[in-house]
């Protein structure tokens, strides 16, 4: 084929002319994937004070990473979300009351329509921050029992 002849020929197909059946391109954008449209999430919170110990900082930071970690699509697709919230700011001062926090707490909500459904107060993990085996464990089965629930 000649030069000029390849160049119609390319500018005919790029521009949407010809095609293999030497019909016209119909251009359909490919659909984007989307994450699953719900209402219904699952709140990892991690309750604290102004003033933290070493351990209430180093279980903020294990159940954080053992969330990011186990769950990544539940993470990317905001199923599941990860807050640390400090207690004694005076606008969170009522989760105190909502969920009966004895001290700092890691608590999974399960949540519709941002209204709270169910919630589990995860009181092992001062008990088990020691032995990061157990805790991811406990961590993740909390979180997995209320997630299933969502979807």
């Amino acid at each position: 084929m000649r030069r000029s002849s390849l160049a119609a020929l390319f500018l005919a197909v790029v521009a949407g002319v010809v095609t293999a059946a030497d019909k016209p391109v119909v251009n359909s954008p490919v659909p984007a994937a989307t994450p699953k449209a719900t209402n219904a999430q699952v709140v990892a919170y991690y309750f604290h004070g102004s003033i933290r110990c070493e351990t209430c900082q180093k279980i903020e930071k294990q159940a954080r990473e053992a969330i990011e970690r186990r769950f990544p699509v539940e993470v990317t697709e905001k199923r599941l979300v990860f807050k640390p919230v400090n207690y004694d700011k005076p606008e969170n001062a009522h989760f105190l009351k909502n969920y009966k926090l004895p001290c700092p707490s890691l608590v999974v909500v399960r949540q519709k329509g941002g209204k709270d459904e169910k919630w589990r107060l995860l009181d092992k993990t001062w008990e088990h921050v020691e032995n990061p085996i157990k805790f991811n464990e406990y961590v993740e089965g909390e979180v997995e029992k209320l997630l299933r629930e969502v979807e």
